[in-house]
């Protein structure tokens, strides 16, 4: 299975305050755009992961095995999938790239696996692995609210040429 994981980009941002848990309340509207990662992912005998790019982390901070790992927990099963990584969206550069990858793998192997979880546990999931994950569960632009784990679709997309 292919997948195509989009960047995004914030159009507008605001923080609002700090929370107790130590992240910032937040309303943004964020879209996907057309720059992305590829990933490939097969059913295998065992849990293997392949990247192009040899400076991000591929142990237990790599977002895709820690996505891997979360859905196969939740579904009381070994992971055997390969996952191939192929990365265009820069590391860093607050595109959402890790997040994507997060997301799309957890769309996927819901996929591959026929669909035993419902959209509200996969978007849990996506909260538990950091707070732009679930917007790319949405794959669509959105208002995002809370530490960016509430995410509203929105159907039109109307851009401002200034934004307040």
């Amino acid at each position: 299975m292919q997948l195509f994981a989009p960047a995004k980009i914030n159009l507008r941002f605001r923080i609002l305050r700090r929370r107790d848990d130590g992240f910032h309340e937040i309303e943004t509207l964020m879209a996907p755009i057309s720059l992305g990662d590829e990933l490939t992912i097969e059913a295998d005998d065992r849990l293997s992961f392949t990247c192009d790019d040899a400076s991000l982390p591929s142990g237990d901070d790599n977002l895709v095995l820690r996505a891997v790992r979360s859905f196969f927990t939740e579904i009381k099963a070994e992971p055997r999938v390969r996952i191939a990584l192929r990365k265009k969206v820069p590391h860093g550069a607050g595109l959402g790239g890790g997040s994507s990858d997060a997301a799309s793998t957890l769309l996927g192997l819901n996929e591959l696996l026929g669909d035993p979880l419902p959209r509200a546990r996969l978007t849990n999931l996506a909260a538990a692995l950091g707070s732009d994950v679930p917007f790319f569960l949405s794959q669509s632009a959105a208002l995002c609210r809370g530490r960016g784990e509430i995410v509203e679709p929105v159907a039109t997309l109307l851009v401002p040429l200034m934004v307040s």
